[in-house]
């Protein structure tokens, strides 16, 4: 006989029989239910997890989205660096906090909500940030200016930058985009479609600046803005003079700064020139000190706390009701980094940094820190 043997090894009868009977009991147990199932391992929460008294620190890449860092002790940099004059990189531009969450923008590319979903205290929340759509194609060609909030909506001005700027001239050269956490909008007539720069000073009230470009010409012109009720609204544009404008968005001291934020700057020693967020959307600068030797800075009111960053990484909340003051001291997330927002929500503090050569830009993104009202 040619070919492969094989060998087949047999128990001998008595001694199969029981090994025989034990699998078909497990068999019909199994069948019947009776046996313990394998729990099923719980599906992971969706979005970037933020551990409790944490920090999360996320990068923007070339796509305009947003992936985490590893820790800044380990030396790590973001995967994706960028070179690019900052009025014309993918960067995060400005983030706005709204009623649920924030807004960010991306310069570029769009806006995204930026929403924190906690189950229970002491866990571990979620930060899910999803783009919104709406107004991303408005991006392109045009460079975002600091937001602002306005009748419970994100406001964003994009300009045209008139030096870096290397697209085609887009018509009109300006637009004001409202959003809120699901959708974006173009608002018509907005501030203007020659909108340089704004500065909200109360709700429904603006001073904007203005650049109109001719063939022959550049003209700039200053204006103070008012959103007037009726259907629809309408906004009323009173112009002023440069001097004006000027003494109008000057700093004021800061004693006139409310009560949370003077606390929070007094944690900070030396000048600081702080560029505040205050619960009505509008945005204040108050200053201490030298206004030429000052730290930038820049803080946000919600509620009774507040929270203040300087440029420089020196970040303090206070709470008005607690009178606790908190530092928590969060270390630059790339070589050179600095600050350049900083937002409180009700679960975290956010801090928005880039790091670059001006007018070069390398790298930008979003430092999140566990702070939850106790």
């Amino acid at each position: 006989m040619t070919g492969r043997s094989t060998r087949y090894a047999h128990a001998p009868w008595p001694a199969a029989l029981p090994a025989a009977l034990a699998a078909i009991a497990v068999l019909f147990s199994a069948c019947s239910g009776g046996a313990p199932r394998p729990e099923a391992a719980p599906a992971p929460e969706p979005g970037f997890q933020l551990a409790p008294g944490g920090t999360l620190v996320l990068a923007v890449d070339a796509s305009g989205g947003l992936y985490p860092l590893p820790p800044p002790e380990t030396g790590s940099v973001p995967a994706e660096p960028v070179s690019e004059p900052f009025p014309i990189a993918v960067s995060a531009a400005t983030i706005q906090p709204i009623v649920g969450g924030a807004v960010v923008a991306i310069n570029r590319k769009g806006l995204s909500r930026l929403t924190i979903r906690r189950s229970a205290p002491d866990v571990a929340a979620s930060v899910l940030i999803e783009p919104i759509d709406g107004a991303a194609a408005e991006f392109d060609g045009r460079t975002v200016a600091p937001s602002w909030g306005s009748g419970g909506d994100a406001v964003f001005l994009l300009y045209r930058h008139p030096v870096y700027e290397l697209a085609e001239r887009r018509s009109p050269a300006s637009v004001t985009i409202a959003a809120t956490l699901d959708r974006a909008r173009i608002v018509r007539p907005g501030l203007g479609d020659d909108a340089f720069a704004a500065y909200p000073r109360a709700p429904g009230e603006w001073l904007a600046q203005y650049r109109t470009e001719t063939t022959e010409r550049v003209t700039t012109a200053y204006a103070r803005l008012s959103l007037e009720s009726g259907e629809p609204e309408t906004i009323r544009t009173s112009p002023v003079t440069r001097e004006d404008f000027e003494r109008l968005v000057a700093p004021e001291p800061m004693e006139r700064a409310p009560e949370a934020l003077r606390a929070a700057v007094a944690a900070i020693g030396g000048p600081v020139l702080l560029e505040a967020r205050l619960p009505d959307g509008s945005r204040r600068a108050f200053v201490r000190g030298d206004p030429g030797q000052a730290a930038p800075a820049w803080g946000h009111l919600y509620g009774d706390r507040a929270c203040v960053a300087t440029d420089d990484w020196r970040v303090v909340l206070a709470d008005g009701a607690s009178g606790v003051i908190v530092d928590p001291s969060p270390v630059p997330p790339y070589p050179g980094a600095t600050v350049r927002d900083a937002v409180l929500l009700e679960d975290a503090l956010i801090l928005l940094w880039e790091a670059g050569s001006f007018p070069y830009l390398w790298a930008s993104g979003l430092v999140i820190l566990d702070a939850p009202r106790k």
